[in-house]
């Protein structure tokens, strides 16, 4: 690990790690029609009840000059401009992650969830090799302490089990739960996080 932190490999692996999540990004924000920053306050989302969505349109209009949000505004296009224009600027207002903790800890665990989902083939790549490695080895030690002549030799322990174990779980995590919608989950929990700053004051 320190070789690998010295020569800045891990930092390599982490910036194409997020290159991934964010060519997974742009494919899922096509699917579900935009962006959850943009799409929560738009009028035909039922995220969000209408009242809340004026609340939230009230404080911003207090907030960002001549920006003028208009929940029956009758041109979309323009609105989801607006509504990205606030995006970018509660990204900046919540900048303190102190004060907006639960901002910034949706966000990073938005991030993780995108990356994580991005990767997945990897992962069960790896897990299944991890898998086969380990039984393989147990196979191997077992056989071995068959047909040893002392009592003491061979013999998997526990340690082995644990890797099995470990490999298993990680797959079917990887298979099952790191999908779109795992992601989605995440990101429209960010969205929330971030307009609740609206209610703060």
């Amino acid at each position: 690990m320190t070789f690998l932190i010295s020569f800045g490999v891990m930092s390599f692996l982490s910036a194409v790690i997020s290159n991934m999540g964010n060519d997974i990004q742009k494919v899922y924000f096509e699917r579900w029609g935009g962006a959850p920053t943009t799409t929560l306050l738009m009028p035909e989302s039922d995220e969000l009840d209408r009242y809340t969505k004026q609340r939230y349109f009230k404080w911003l209009n207090s907030k960002i000059p001549d920006i003028n949000l208009l929940l029956d505004s009758d041109d979309k296009s323009d609105l989801q401009q607006k509504i990205r224009s606030t995006t970018n600027f509660l990204r900046e207002y919540t900048r303190d992650t102190k004060k907006y903790s639960a901002v910034y800890r949706d966000n990073v665990a938005y991030g993780f969830s995108r990356n994580l989902v991005a990767i997945r083939y990897i992962g069960i790549a790896v897990s299944i090799i991890s898998l086969l490695i380990n039984v393989s080895a147990i196979l191997l030690s077992a056989g071995l302490w068959l047909h040893s002549e002392t009592s003491s030799a061979g013999g998997f322990g526990p340690l082995g089990i644990v890797a099995i174990v470990v490999s298993v779980i990680s797959m079917v995590l990887l298979v099952f739960v790191t999908n779109e919608r795992f992601v989605k989950q995440r990101a429209f929990r960010y969205a929330r996080s971030l307009y609740e700053v609206c209610e703060m004051g």
